[in-house]
Parts: structure tokens; C-alpha cells; sequence
């Protein structure tokens, strides 16, 4: 399997105590971060209490940050930038939140990465899922009846005291491109204390979501995707 995955999308939540978010304060978040690497192209304050600011670039990428009144999430879809660039972003727009909404500290924070795989020794995700990793060549079909378009695994990855955060972990075959394996994995992370000198913690935990990925799920998945003639 190709050991560099394709990042289509980052996302997190930052939890906060329900707040009734002004729209003067807003527009006055949205000017501050105009002047950052953080800024966005427009703004929608139609529809309260749900506001967002957003950009749409080529390609289907946006950008997308919703204020809603227990929390705030930076969405990254499509995403045309790197790691380091979203994090950064996470610690400009947290910090600036907490200063300008008036709101002391986030409480709980969620953090999703979804990435596809390309496979090296198969030609169809489902196939190389369903029949090869999980052995249920013609276990399936004969039960359903019907055509399989999306297959794959869930697996729920509690919180130890070895492991921060509860992980819910999806991988599918990937249905824009069968030969592609979809991985997304969302870190949970509860009884959090962030104030502005803590946001770093919230880019922690996006990193925490990342690495899972490359460190547990590619390993995970590459044991299996070795020529069919070996795996026999």
C-alpha cells in the first residue's frame, strides 16, 4: 500500500459553556482574522443562531467555520492545505474566539482526519476489505441479495489512561475511486480546560488524530495488501 495517504478533509469542534454570540462581535472576529493567514472570503450571519464565515476555492475545497451557541468548528473540505497550515489555523481562530466572543475556555473539543490509501497489490477496495482482510469471499452476497457499493470496518477505540480521547474509527473502500481505501478517524476529548495560553492543547489533539493514522491504521491495513499469490 502507498505508505503516503491523500488528507481530504481536517475538522474540529471547540466546545465552550452555550453563549449567545452577538453579530457585531462577530464581524468584529471576522475583520481581525482578515488579517491573518486565517481569513476567510465571506461571511453568512442569515441564519442565527447558526453563522459561518467560508471560502470555496477550485477543485471543491472550502473552507468553512460555524458558530453555533455551545461551539465552534473549523471545517476543512477537500482540504488543498497541508497539516501544519490547519493547525495553524486552529490556533489563530481559537485563540481569537476566546479573546473576541468573550468566552473563558473550551471545554471539550472533537478532531476528525479523513485520508484514502491507494492500494498497491489490489484493483478494488471492496475486494481487498471484505474478501481478503476480513475473509468473507462469498459470505456476503448470498444473504443480501443486492450489490455491494460501500464496504469496510468500525471499530470504537475507548479512552485508557495510556490514551487520551475516545477514537471512532471508520475505513471503507473509498466511493469517489475504488482503488483507494477511506480512513477517517475522529478523536472524542472530554474534561478539557483551554483558555488562550492552553490552545495549544487543541492542536494537540488534532496531531494525536493524525498520527493514528499514519502510525496505527497504514500498518494496520498494509499487512494485508501484499500479493495475493503470498497471502495464500
Amino acid at each position: 500500500m502507498q505508505a503516503e495517504d491523500r488528507v481530504i478533509h481536517f475538522s474540529t469542534e471547540l466546545i465552550h459553556a452555550p453563549s449567545q454570540h452577538k453579530v457585531p462581535a462577530l464581524q468584529k472576529l471576522y475583520y481581525e482574522l482578515s488579517q491573518t493567514r486565517a481569513a476567510y472570503d465571506s461571511s453568512d450571519f442569515s441564519t442565527p443562531p447558526q453563522y459561518r464565515f467560508y471560502s470555496r476555492r477550485p477543485g471543491k475545497a472550502q473552507s468553512v467555520l460555524v458558530f453555533l451557541p455551545d461551539r465552534v468548528a473549523l471545517v476543512e473540505e477537500w482540504a488543498d492545505m497541508s497539516l501544519s497550515e490547519f493547525l495553524e489555523k486552529v490556533r489563530e481562530v481559537g485563540r481569537r474566539v476566546l479573546s473576541s466572543l468573550g468566552i473563558p475556555r473550551f471545554v471539550a473539543q472533537t478532531a476528525t482526519v479523513r485520508s484514502t490509501f491507494a492500494l498497491t497489490h489490489f484493483t478494488d477496495a471492496r475486494v481487498f476489505l471484505m474478501d481478503h482482510a476480513c475473509n468473507q469471499a462469498e459470505r456476503i452476497g448470498p444473504y443480501f441479495g443486492r450489490p455491494i457499493a460501500v464496504s469496510g470496518l468500525r471499530f470504537v477505540l475507548p479512552e485508557t489512561p495510556e490514551h487520551h480521547g475516545t477514537l471512532h474509527v471508520i475505513i471503507e473502500s473509498f466511493r469517489h475511486n475504488f482503488k483507494e481505501v477511506f480512513v477517517e478517524v475522529k478523536g472524542v476529548y472530554g474534561n478539557q480546560h483551554m483558555d488562550a495560553e492552553l490552545i495549544d492543547n487543541a492542536v494537540v489533539n488534532v496531531q494525536r488524530v493524525r498520527s493514528f493514522i499514519i502510525d496505527r491504521v497504514f500498518p494496520y491495513l498494509n499487512q494485508y495488501d501484499v500479493p495475493q499469490e503470498s497471502a495464500e
